[in-house]
């Protein structure tokens, strides 16, 4: 029978969710097995390593199967749009149990979690990594262990089952792309990168310089780490704008830098330039400011990836192979999942409800 309780300050309280979840301050997502199945078949990659409904049967015994989750942090709802994909293939195996830890966007608390998952004597472990170097004897801990350890979204320079996560580069370079066609090929840009030293930051950078290479007149003025969220960027932005007079577009590696960087235009009353945005996250709310405008593109990378990682440690359980995994620059495999389209003010009005997410985005102050 379907288990509903969550794990908060070593004690078990009542609460409308199918999977255990150990936090130290409050429960993260509180959706029912029958809300999460049915948001299970909208998640865009149920066919990747996919498993039949029902108990998880390894060596023909269908015990309980205790899954740990370290998460980056609960900061941010990308993060918990992550989790609830993975909750919901939960939801379909009632002899699996997860055990969630938020590791507060720190990488030493991220690494006594994991070490604590190990303690609990979990089957095996996914984690988001806060940054990747950080995070190596948290990886190293778990592979000695001789456990699965599959890693989504960021990665580490070591020894893992698997590396699950879309391709940051290509969709970076997509972003980029329409930035420069819309520029005209010149003009002098900003840069809000991610946090410093994630795989996604350094990745998403990457793509956009490999674009810019091409287009020697347009000029990055500065870049600075917006720490995938709003008030550094804003912060950022205002210091740029007194610096540099002339700015036309602004490439921001997340959108909530992007309306951090749009707020702190509006403040300095230079609207009327038009200074451009170009972002990345998916959501519903990202989409809806590329149609209003707010958005020149949004790069489509999905948080709805914690189903496969799921998937991919009962697949490594069950000893079978994982299709698609191939080796890389990194020790162990990954599993690159195909780029989603860049939304742009041309397709947003189709992918509007395809994204993460139920917010409404932050109205532009400079409409």
């Amino acid at each position: 029978m379907m288990r509903y309780s969550f794990i908060l300050l070593s004690a078990l309280i009542a609460a409308p969710a199918s999977v255990a979840l150990a936090q130290e301050r409050q429960p993260i997502s509180n959706k029912t097995c029958d809300e999460l199945l049915a948001f299970y078949d909208k998640l865009p990659f149920t066919d990747v390593l996919p498993l039949d409904e029902g108990p998880i049967a390894i060596g023909g015994d269908a015990g309980e199967l205790t899954i740990g989750f370290s998460q980056t942090g609960f900061n941010h709802p990308w993060r918990i749009s992550m989790l609830e994909a993975m909750q919901a293939e939960a939801c379909r195996h009632d002899n699996i149990e997860l055990i969630v830890l938020d590791g507060n966007v720190d990488v030493a608390k991220q690494n006594n979690d994991v070490r604590d998952l190990l303690a609990r004597g979990v089957d095996g472990i996914v984690m988001s990594p806060v940054e990747s170097a950080g995070l190596v004897p948290a990886a190293r801990a778990v592979m000695a262990e001789g456990l699965p350890l599959v890693l989504l979204d960021r990665d580490v320079p070591s020894e893992k089952t698997l590396f699950i996560g879309q391709s940051n580069v290509t969709m970076a370079e997509q972003v980029a792309k329409r930035m420069a066609e819309d520029l005209g090929g010149k003009g002098d840009i900003v840069v809000i990168t991610g946090l410093k030293g994630s795989s996604p930051a350094v990745d998403r950078d990457q793509g956009m310089m490999n674009v810019l290479a091409d287009y020697p007149d347009i000029n990055v003025l500065v870049k600075g780490d917006g720490e995938w969220i709003r008030e550094p960027a804003v912060r950022l932005m205002e210091d740029w704008l007194t610096a540099h007079p002339k700015i036309d577009a602004v490439f921001s590696h997340a959108e909530e830098s992007a309306w951090g960087a749009q707020l702190a235009i509006a403040r300095a009353n230079r609207c009327a330039e038009g200074i451009r945005q170009y972002t990345f996250d998916g959501s519903n709310a990202g989409f809806k400011s590329v149609r209003a405008g707010t958005f020149g593109a949004d790069g489509n990378y999905t948080p709805f990836i914690g189903d496969i990682g799921l998937r991919a440690v009962i697949y490594t359980l069950m000893g079978q192979d994982i299709p698609g995994k191939a080796e890389y620059h990194n020790a162990g495999y990954q599993l690159v999942l195909p780029d989603s389209p860049t939304v742009v003010p041309e397709n947003a009005e189709e992918w509007i409800g395809r994204g993460w997410g139920d917010f409404e985005p932050t109205p532009d102050p400079c409409q």
